[in-house]
């Protein structure tokens, strides 16, 4: 979803062959510039989306912190050892917490300076908020607090990491790509539509994707750039 520009600099030229509409179409793939050199701070990194992008990037001459609540310290040996020097360094850090992502934020930039990409990622499936509806039982259990842990990841976590990306971003000037820097936010397919299984992560989703029409249009025309991307179902090792 982008009010800009794309997210990321495009791939290598040619056609991509994609379904569209119960048939094959052709979309263009535009060149690309070389990512060498690039820094990518990447939350929810040791798994899944968030590895399976540190990946690619590195492969492409980018470098990337790798942010994540979960030690990451084996994928980032394994990258480090195949590139022959250091090009990811590990972050553990709740996202819920500013103080964590900011400090994470603060090691890698005094390993590798500048940051070009914001990739706000970390996420959990939901976790039910309320017990199950049941009139039968309701007058013999206590009323309790909701459990809003998928929304304090998905969302505010998400939008810790938008914060901080766009206050580096105002204080950078543009790079050799011709930007001051890209974020990109992980939403869902359910951001689009209601889901009676699954009430906290389709708000939080679909908050993600208005947020991300809000800010775009902010920040258009500043060198800045603000997108998401709406992932279906997919393995989660890479």
């Amino acid at each position: 979803m982008n009010h800009a520009r794309p997210a990321l600099l495009p791939h290598t030229g040619g056609c991509i062959s994609v379904p569209f509409l119960g048939r094959s179409r052709d979309f263009p793939i535009l060149p690309m510039a070389s990512l060498q050199g690039d820094v990518a701070f990447i939350t929810g990194a040791a798994s899944g989306f968030g590895l399976a992008l540190t990946k690619e990037l590195v492969s492409k001459g980018a470098k990337v912190i790798m942010i994540d609540i979960n030690d990451c310290e084996r994928e980032v040996s394994e990258l480090n050892s195949k590139a022959g020097k250091i090009v990811a360094i590990a972050q553990r850090a709740d996202t819920t917490s500013w103080e964590q992502q900011y400090a994470a934020y603060e090691a890698g930039k005094k390993i590798f300076g500048r940051i070009d990409y914001f990739f706000a990622n970390a996420g959990i499936a939901e976790h039910p908020w309320l017990p199950n509806f049941n009139p039968s039982t309701a007058r013999d259990r206590s009323i309790i607090k909701p459990d809003i842990v998928t929304l304090s990841i998905n969302l505010i976590g998400q939008l810790y990491t938008a914060a901080l990306a766009l206050q580096v971003f105002e204080r950078q000037t543009q790079n050799r790509h011709g930007f001051k820097g890209k974020l990109l936010m992980t939403a869902s397919v359910y951001g689009f539509f209601p889901s009676a299984i699954m009430a906290m992560y389709a708000s939080s989703k679909a908050a993600i994707f208005n947020y991300t029409r809000s800010t775009a249009l902010i920040y258009a025309g500043k060198g800045i750039t603000v997108n998401a991307i709406a992932p279906s179902m997919a393995r989660k090792k890479f």
